[in-house]
């Protein structure tokens, strides 16, 4: 019989029986920087922008020179010259004295604000007429107001997306520090499991979690490696996860997880080492006789063989798993409040999850259930997300506000 947990304590376990393991880092250039998660907080060594700048083409001031101006008695500043872009002034400004400054350059020595040029008129006499007051500060950005030397600018845990990038450049940050990519071994079993290139005969069904978890997981960031197809007999499934254990961090074995006569999972995955099986069933829906196990410092999991309970599952325990031992410090999902398009019934004293397809009505977003069996292959392509029925409720009405999980995150799979 399963000894079946609810969904936090299956949380718990991975908290507490997963807290000492961390993959090693590694310095990798940062154009292959992005997806990968910090080893290490990056701190800055330099005031980004490192100098005063003007945030629009018009005139450096000294902003006390334009008070009371405006376009009936425009201030009248004697018209000093131009600043060129990637120059630094050669001269401060003066009192009485304006220069030109395009968006971006350094503002000279005295000058504490900007007028637009909008605002500007030059009648060609020597002087610029500003028809509008500056208060200091005005259309400039101070040395330090982006970046100050020695801030954090990224923690360790965080995954670098393509703007993160945009700032270690910025920073004239060449390589990072990264965690190394977790390597998951992939084992699909079961008789009736064929590779997708064969033809079905009679009851046989192509693979499909092989390849979904595949693509899940490098989504994520980790490093996928395909076992192959297992039929279901006690030593080829022991040998090849043996293996699988020897070679990777994390061992995903999909189908066999139940309590059927011929599902050798459950006893492949006791005989691999200690301390063993932490987890076997979990009152959840769909995915109820997961398997989770540690051997010695890697995570076994043994998922459903129906391709939608499976996948959830991933979502659900393995990416959290990975987030885990990633130390990823980023909260795991953002929610899309949703209003419910129809009741949902649900009794079946589990923690229920349920595909929903997201549109909108002209003032919310709109969640309908996407209505189908475990099995169904189409089931998780036709959603959009999924929301969350509590234990021993009895479902969800129409017009209730949900919260929508959207599959992907940072770009990439996971909750």
């Amino acid at each position: 019989m399963l000894e079946v947990k609810s969904v936090n304590e299956v949380y718990d376990i991975l908290e507490r029986e997963f807290a000492d393991i961390c993959p090693e880092s590694e310095t990798v250039d940062i154009c292959s920087a992005c997806g990968r998660i910090l080893a290490q907080d990056v701190l800055s060594h330099e005031d980004i922008p490192a100098f005063h700048r003007s945030s629009v083409d018009g005139y450096a001031v000294c902003a006390a020179d334009t008070f009371g101006a405006g376009e009936a008695a425009p201030a009248q500043l004697s018209f000093s010259g131009e600043i060129r872009m990637g120059e630094k002034p050669a001269f401060p400004l003066e009192r009485g004295h304006t220069v030109y400054i395009p968006t971006g350059g350094e503002l000279p020595e005295g000058a504490d604000a900007v007028v637009m040029v909008e605002y500007s008129e030059d009648l060609g006499d020597g002087y610029i007429y500003l028809g509008k007051a500056a208060a200091p500060g005005n259309n400039m950005v101070f040395k330090g107001d982006d970046i100050r030397a020695g801030a954090r600018v990224f923690p360790r845990g965080k995954r670098l997306r393509p703007q993160d990038i945009g700032v270690l450049a910025a920073l004239g940050v060449t390589s990072v520090p990264v965690k190394k990519r977790i390597r998951v071994g992939i084992l699909s079993t079961g008789d009736e499991v064929v590779d997708i290139h064969e033809s079905p005969a009679g009851a046989q069904v192509r693979d499909i979690n092989s390849y979904s978890l595949y693509a899940g997981l490098l989504a994520y960031g980790a490093e996928p490696v395909l076992y192959g197809i297992i039929r279901d007999r006690f030593e080829c499934m022991r040998e090849t996860a043996l293996k699988a254990a020897g070679e990777c961090d994390v061992v995903l074995i999909s189908g066999g997880s139940s309590v059927g006569s011929r599902d050798e999972t459950l006893r492949v995955i006791a005989s691999l080492g200690e301390p063993g099986v932490l987890v076997h069933g979990i009152a959840v829906k769909p995915g109820k006789p997961t398997i989770l196990a540690r051997i010695g410092n890697k995570a076994v999991f043994g998922l459903p063989g129906h391709p939608a309970s499976a996948y959830f599952i991933f979502h659900l325990f393995v990416l959290r798993l990975l987030d885990r031992v990633n130390r990823v410090n980023e909260p795991k999902h953002y929610p899309i409040p949703a209003r419910m398009s129809k009741n949902y019934p649900s009794n079946h004293g589990r923690e229920e999850y349920v595909p929903v397809r997201l549109t909108h009505d002209g003032t919310c977003a709109v969640a309908s259930p996407v209505f189908g069996k475990s099995g169904l292959i189409t089931l998780l392509s036709s959603a959009d997300g999924y929301v969350r029925v509590e234990r021993g409720t009895e479902g969800l009405k129409a017009g209730a506000t949900v919260e929508v999980i959207p599959f992907g995150r940072y770009g990439g799979g996971g909750i």
